[in-house]
């Protein structure tokens, strides 16, 4: 396994060059693909942007997005550089927003979008060391010079990405040897709680205590190069972020959507994933969704579908148990459950089949 976040993107992107990894809802509802070479290429764009502007090893940077493919160019970018990210979801409020920057020692901050920087002016006077941001949306002149006038540096993703591509032409292998310095016991990044029950608590994680998850995980999570998972989930919680890093170590797709039942169905739909990473909440959604159209279509399909659920629930369940894909507390001999479960799992397999393609 290896050393770092960048590194273990690097070698995804070696591993399936071609393959995409990214799809990202454009405003016409298609959505846009993107390779993992063209995406770690991206993410070191913009570190080079970042190198260009003066970030340096140990810096924090502030992270203020929800779910998005620039999320993860940022997070890789200054990662790579041996910057620190402090992120949050755009449901921050100004309050949190101010406590988690000045408290982190935030000196340069990312963000979605205009709402976000208009916090970012109305708390400044709170946050001290911030002294740059950077927007993902475009954003109104207007805006922009508020937030100038407030004592900050402005710039848009692209445009810094953009100069970042040409600052590694002049400055080669820059980024590439501050990516190969990265350490596994090196801060990657400090999330704070969601702040429910007080003032939101810090949590520094290192690039290790992150990767080590991903051997387990990926025992239990299997995807297969090129499959789809659709994630909606905020990418500032540590069980989206892991997630998302165990997709992309296995060459499989994310499909960026939004936890809205009529949005995340389509997009399901559409997509065919093989995973989606959620909470009860969403699943129980889900559940409810594709049930209640199924009672009302009735008649034969309905017969099917209810059929074809019971066996596939049953097969899972079998093949669980004799790949010992179950808690480990929960493990036993083996020896006499395989003659016992084989018959029935061949024999439920062909129907599962039948069932999925239909």
């Amino acid at each position: 396994m290896e050393q770092t976040i960048p590194k273990l993107m690097r070698k995804a992107a070696q591993k399936y060059p071609e393959i995409t990894a990214q799809y990202s809802r454009t405003k016409t509802g298609d959505f846009e693909e993107r390779n993992y070479h063209d995406m770690l290429q991206f993410a070191l764009d913009f570190a080079g942007g970042l190198a260009e502007l003066g970030v340096v090893r140990g810096e924090k940077i502030g992270l203020i997005s929800d779910n998005r493919r620039e999320w993860e160019s940022a997070d890789v970018g200054l990662l790579a550089l041996g910057a620190i990210d402090c992120p949050r979801g755009c449901d921050a409020s100004e309050s949190d927003l101010a406590y988690i920057l000045s408290f982190a020692e935030v000196t340069k901050c990312i963000v979605e979008n205009a709402a976000q920087l208009r916090k970012l002016v109305k708390i400044k006077d709170k946050v001290p060391l911030l002294k740059l941001v950077i927007c993902f949306d475009p954003v109104d002149q207007a805006e922009i010079d508020q937030c100038k006038a407030s004592g900050m540096e402005f710039y848009q993703f692209y445009d810094v990405t953009a100069s970042g591509h040409e600052w590694r032409i002049n400055h080669p292998d820059y980024v590439e040897n501050e990516l190969d310095k990265g350490q596994w016991d090196e801060l990657a990044t400090i999330i704070f709680t969601s702040g429910t029950t007080g003032t939101p608590k810090g949590v520094m994680l290192t690039h290790g205590n992150i990767i080590t998850q991903l051997d387990e995980v990926c025992e239990r999570i299997f995807l297969n190069p090129g499959e789809r998972a659709v994630c909606c989930l905020p990418v500032w919680h540590v069980f989206q972020r892991a997630i998302e890093y165990v997709i992309f170590t296995q060459g499989a797709g994310i499909v960026y959507s939004k936890p809205i039942g009529s949005i995340l169905l389509s997009d399901i739909a559409k997509m065919n994933p093989a995973l989606l990473p959620a909470v009860p909440r969403v699943f129980e959604a889900v559940y409810d969704g594709i049930w209640r159209k199924m009672r009302k279509t009735g008649g034969i399909v309905y017969a099917m579908f209810r059929f074809f659920v019971a066996e596939s629930q049953l097969w899972c369940a079998i093949d669980r148990k004799l790949r010992r894909h179950t808690a480990r507390f929960g493990h036993d001999y083996l020896g006499f459950w395989w003659p016992v479960l084989v018959l029935p799992w061949l024999l439920l397999y062909p129907p599962r089949l039948l069932g999925k393609w239909l």
